[in-house]
């Protein structure tokens, strides 16, 4: 017997395309926003999944402010909410409703971000550096050049005795 390919196969579910390998453009659009309303659907719930982690803690926080604002949830939503995210999870989806997670993401996220913007001033500095370095070689190039040409048309006239020296 071959092996099954787990790609393949989801839950009782075939897979019957590659959603990868989709031409048709209505048809991935419709996935998409069949995506999105799931995923809007289970934030209703409170159940997040998706990979902002700020986005994620807003949604997050605003939901717990709800949640603590409507006290008279019954258990029963409660229980139904926890069997959901197990069921997902099962399926191999990432549920991320630990809080204390989603806030240690977003500082990292903040971080990089901080570092990305120090790491791009500093080679917007270097760039600066450099083009004020270039500058002033060019400049004192040019005056160099200047000099050297003012030099010898004097150094031509005196040969030629149409310039005289006072000082000489």
């Amino acid at each position: 017997m071959t092996p099954v390919n787990p790609e393949k196969y989801y839950f009782s579910k075939i897979q019957l395309y590659d959603p990868n390998e989709i031409i048709n453009y209505g048809i991935q659009k419709q996935i998409q926003r069949k995506k999105k309303r799931k995923l809007a659907k289970l934030e209703k719930q409170g159940i997040f999944i998706g990979r902002d982690p700020i986005k994620l803690l807003k949604k997050a926080n605003k939901s717990s402010k709800s949640e603590t604002n409507n006290t008279d949830l019954i258990s029963v939503d409660i229980i139904r909410k926890k069997w959901k995210i197990a069921s997902l999870r099962a399926q191999g989806v990432k549920v991320k409703d630990d809080i204390s997670l989603l806030k240690k993401a977003a500082d990292k996220v903040h971080k990089l971000k901080r570092k990305r913007a120090k790491n791009w001033r500093k080679r917007v500095e270097a760039n600066e550096e450099k083009k004020r370095e270039r500058q002033v070689k060019r400049t004192t190039n040019i005056q160099a050049r200047r000099t050297k040409r003012l030099s010898k048309k004097l150094n031509k006239a005196r040969e030629k005795g149409r310039i005289f020296f006072a000082c000489e």
